[in-house]
C-alpha cells in the first residue's frame, strides 16, 4: 500500500492538477439519526434488513471507535470543516446555533480549490440563506432540502419523505416516480438520482468529483414508507431499508461506470439513534449518542475490497476525515488559512492499512476528543460532555476511557468503555486513575477556552445581497423561541423570537412578513388556511386570528424601527417598509396580534428585500 500511495502522489507531483484521472474521486454517504442498532451487520434482530450497507461494511476499513456529535447539525458542521462544531459555533440544530459562521472553510473549499468538481446532495442543516447556503460554502451543485429535513419549517410547505419538492441549484422540482428500479418516488430515491447524474457527467469531462451525499433519513416523521416496502413493515424500518437498497444501487453505478476501483467510498451516519451496543442514544453524550458505525473503501489505494476488509480500532471522529483525506490524496489547504480556523482533527490515514509498523503517531495516540450536547440557545459550560481518549501500552490500546458530566452542578464521571461498553461502572473515585481523570479535565478547560474566544458572536444572516435578492427569514433560526417545524406553523403555535442579521447595503428594505410560505399562497390568507396534512400526516392546518403585527429592528441602544401595522381583509401578509436602515449587523423581531390585542401565532416566514427589489425572485 505505501508503494501505491508513493506511486500517486509521485503522479500528483509530477503532473500537477492536469492528470484528473489519476485522483480519487470521493463520496461521503451520511444517513441520518440511524446506527448500530438498525443495521444487521451488528443486530441480526434488527426489524430492517440491510444486505447492502452489511456488505459494505464487509468489504471495507471499518473505525470501530468513530465518533460524531449527538445531533444533525453539530455534525455536520465537524465533518465539513475538520473542526470542533462548538468552537465553529454550532451546538444546536435550531434558534440560529445551525448556521455555520460565514469564515469557516468547508472541506468543499478545499476539495473545489484542489481542481474537483463538488456536489451536496440531501440534507443541508447549516443555514438556508446567504452566506451560509451549500453554494455559498464550495459546492457548485446543490440538490437540497431545507432545515433539518423533510417537513422542517424553512422546507417546501408539505414536505415528507414520498412526497416532496427540492431545489436543484435554485430550481424548484417535484419529486417524482422516475426509472430508476425502484417503485414509487421517495427522497431518498430522487436524491441518490442526482448523485448519479452529477457523477455520470464529470465522469465523461474527465474531471475528479467530491459527492456529499447526507441523506435526509430516516430522520421524523414517517407517516408513509417508500412504496416498495416489504408488506407488515412499518414506515421508519421501511425507510432505513429504502436507504440499504439505494447504497446498494450506489455501489452498482460505481461498478458498472468502472469508478468503484478509484473512488474512496466513505460510509457513517450522524449520531446514535437509541443504542442496543451502548448507553444512551440521540442528544445523549454517552457513547451510544456519539459512537457511530464508519466506513472507508478505495481498492486502488489499498482499502477494502472483497476479503479485505478490517478493523481499526483507535478513536477517529468526524473531524477527522478532512486532514485524513488531505493527506491521503495530497490535497492541498486553501491558501492563507486564518489561525483561528487551525484543524482540530487530525489523520489517521497511518492506522488504515494492515502495516502496523507505521502506526507510531504518538501525537494522534494521545490525542483527547471532546463533543458535548448542547441544545440550547447560549453555551452553557459543563453541560452535557463528554472527553475521550485512548490508553496505548506500546501498540495494544489497555484503556478506552471517556471522562463525562452532565452540568456544572453536576459530578464528574469515568468510563472505560474497552471494559465496560455500556458504561455502568463510574471510576472516578478510583486514586489509580487520578492522573488521566487531570488529564482530561485539563482537555476540556483547553477545548473550552477555544469555544469561549466566539461564543457570543451571532452568525448573521445578509439581507439585501445580490447573491440573494429576497431572504426568506424563517422562525426555524429565532433566537429564544422553538418554532422549528410544519407541524408547528399548522397549528399556530403562538411564540416570537429575534433574528441576526447583516444588512448589506444603507437604505430602505422592504418586509412582507407571513404565517403561510408564499409556496401556498394561492390557497391561504393571513386568517385562513391551506388544505391538506402535513409533517407527520395528520397535522392539519389551521386559521388564526391575525389582526396586526408587529416589527423591531435594534442594534444594541438603537432602535431603527419598533411600528405596528394593520392587516387588510384577505392579505397573505403584513407589508412594512423601513427607511433609513444602515450597513452592518442589527437583530430583526416581529410578531403577530389578534383582535384583541394578544400575542397570536408567529410571523413564522418574513421576506425580506432592498425596497428598490419590487418583486420576490
Amino acid at each position: 500500500m505505501k508503494a501505491l500511495f508513493t506511486s500517486v502522489f509521485a503522479l500528483l507531483t509530477l503532473y500537477g492538477n492536469v492528470v484528473a484521472d489519476d485522483r480519487p474521486n470521493v463520496i461521503i454517504v451520511m444517513p441520518d439519526d440511524v446506527s448500530h442498532g438498525v443495521f444487521t451487520y451488528y443486530n441480526p434482530e434488527s426489524t430492517s434488513q440491510t444486505p447492502n450497507i452489511d456488505r459494505l461494511a464487509e468489504t471495507s476499513v471499518r473505525l470501530t471507535d468513530f465518533h460524531v456529535s449527538p445531533s444533525c447539525a453539530p455534525t455536520r458542521a465537524a465533518a465539513l470543516t475538520g473542526r470542533s462544531n462548538s468552537v465553529s459555533g454550532i451546538w444546536h440544530t435550531i434558534a440560529g446555533r445551525s448556521l455555520l459562521r460565514n469564515d469557516e472553510i468547508t472541506m468543499a473549499d478545499i476539495f473545489r480549490h484542489n481542481g474537483y468538481a463538488t456536489a451536496m446532495i440531501g440534507k443541508w442543516h447549516l443555514g438556508d440563506n446567504y452566506p451560509f447556503r451549500p453554494k455559498d460554502r464550495g459546492f457548485e451543485y446543490v440538490a437540497w432540502t431545507k432545515g433539518g429535513g423533510a417537513g422542517q419549517q424553512p422546507d417546501y410547505w408539505g414536505n415528507m419523505h414520498h412526497a416532496a419538492h427540492y431545489w436543484v441549484n435554485d430550481a424548484l422540482v417535484e419529486m417524482t416516480d422516475e426509472d430508476d428500479g425502484l417503485k414509487g418516488a421517495f427522497l431518498t430515491n430522487s436524491m441518490f438520482n442526482r448523485a448519479f447524474e452529477f457523477m455520470e457527467e464529470n465522469q465523461k469531462n474527465n474531471k475528479p468529483f467530491f459527492v456529499y451525499l447526507p441523506t435526509a433519513a430516516a430522520h421524523s416523521p414517517w407517516p408513509q414508507g417508500p412504496e416498495d416496502a416489504r408488506s407488515g413493515l412499518s414506515s421508519k424500518p421501511a425507510t432505513v431499508e429504502n436507504i440499504d437498497k439505494n447504497v446498494g444501487r450506489l455501489v452498482s453505478f460505481l461498478d458498472e461506470k468502472n469508478l468503484a476501483d478509484n473512488t474512496i467510498l466513505i460510509f457513517f451516519t450522524d449520531n446514535g439513534s437509541g443504542e442496543f451496543m451502548y448507553r444512551g442514544g440521540k442528544i445523549s453524550y454517552f457513547d451510544g449518542g456519539t459512537r457511530v458505525p464508519s466506513y472507508v473503501r478505495w481498492p486502488a489505494g489499498g482499502l477494502g475490497g472483497d476479503g479485505r476488509g478490517r478493523d481499526v480500532t483507535p478513536l477517529t471522529c468526524h473531524m477527522d476525515w478532512l486532514p485524513t483525506l488531505m493527506d491521503m490524496i495530497g490535497l492541498d489547504d486553501v491558501p492563507n488559512r486564518p489561525k483561528k480556523l487551525k484543524l482540530h482533527g487530525q489523520s489517521f490515514k497511518s492506522f488504515l492499512d494492515a502495516d502496523a509498523g507505521n502506526d507510531s503517531d504518538s501525537d494522534f495516540r494521545n490525542r483527547k476528543v471532546t463533543v458535548c450536547n448542547m441544545r440550547r440557545e447560549k453555551f452553557d459550560k459543563y453541560r452535557n460532555l463528554s472527553v475521550k481518549k485512548d490508553e496505548w501500552d506500546d501498540d495494544t490500546i489497555v484503556h478506552k476511557w471517556r471522562l463525562t458530566r452532565s452540568g456544572s452542578k453536576s459530578e464528574w464521571e469515568l468510563w472505560d468503555v474497552l471494559a465496560d461498553r455500556a458504561q455502568t461502572k463510574n471510576l472516578i473515585a478510583d486514586p489509580a486513575n487520578a492522573d488521566v481523570v487531570a488529564e482530561l479535565k485539563q482537555a476540556y478547560e483547553d477545548w473550552y477556552a477555544l469555544v469561549a474566544e466566539r461564543q457570543d458572536e451571532f452568525a448573521r444572516i445578509v439581507i439585501g445581497h445580490p447573491a440573494e435578492p429576497v431572504t426568506q427569514l424563517n422562525s426555524h433560526d429565532f433566537h429564544n423561541q422553538e418554532l422549528w417545524n410544519h407541524k408547528i406553523v399548522a397549528e399556530g403555535t403562538t411564540g416570537s423570537g429575534f433574528l441576526a442579521v447583516d444588512f448589506a447595503t444603507p437604505g430602505s428594505y422592504h418586509f412582507d412578513l407571513r404565517r403561510w410560505p408564499k409556496e401556498v399562497e394561492e390557497e391561504s390568507t393571513l386568517t385562513t388556511a391551506p388544505s391538506g396534512k402535513v409533517y407527520d400526516g395528520k397535522s392539519v392546518p389551521k386559521a388564526i386570528d391575525v389582526a396586526s403585527a408587529r416589527i423591531k429592528i435594534w442594534n444594541g441602544d438603537n432602535v431603527y424601527t419598533d411600528q405596528k401595522k394593520d392587516a387588510v381583509a384577505g392579505a397573505d401578509g403584513i407589508p412594512f417598509r423601513i427607511d433609513n436602515l444602515p450597513k452592518g449587523p442589527a437583530f430583526v423581531q416581529t410578531w403577530f396580534y389578534n383582535s384583541a390585542g394578544e400575542p397570536e401565532g408567529a410571523v413564522y416566514y418574513n421576506y425580506a428585500r432592498p425596497a428598490a427589489i419590487t418583486t420576490a425572485e
